[in-house]
């Protein structure tokens, strides 16, 4: 292992958290669900980016080779990367066909992915754990 920054995984970490939990109480605001959505999907492959520099683990190509490395290494189970990369199949909907949105089918799919979001952040911090990195969703341990 090279170096992961324990302070800055954990406010990501965190951050991913505060979403999964704002996400089922906004969900119907039109603005608030393009933002939670996007930022699951960019959060997770930031999470995800740090893990795999840290670890030295192959470079991913694009996003969803991110959310696979994950999964080869294994980080998360294959059925949070499927999940995950379903949803990540649409951000470039909200990149770059923000104005054609259609909620009434992007809801139930992050209605659907977001238990996998919360076993994404469980499942990284177990691998941290098995790493001997400590560190969880909610600070720091021993420190």
């Amino acid at each position: 292992m090279y170096f992961v920054n324990k302070q800055q995984l954990s406010k990501k970490l965190n951050y991913l958290q505060q979403l999964i939990k704002d996400y089922p109480k906004n969900k119907d605001n039109y603005y608030a669900f393009e933002r939670i959505a996007q930022m699951l999907i960019e959060s997770s492959v930031d999470i995800g980016n740090m893990i795999i520099d840290g670890f030295i683990l192959r470079d991913p190509g694009n996003y969803k080779d991110v959310i696979d490395i994950m999964e080869l290494e294994g980080v998360i189970s294959k059925d949070t990367q499927t999940q995950i990369n379903q949803t990540v199949d649409v951000r470039k909907q909200f990149v770059h066909k923000y104005d054609e949105l259609d909620t009434t089918q992007l809801i139930p799919l992050f209605d659907e992915a977001l238990q996998y979001y919360q076993q994404f952040i469980e499942e990284v911090v177990q691998f941290l754990d098995n790493e001997n990195v400590p560190i969880t969703a909610f600070g720091q341990k021993g420190e």
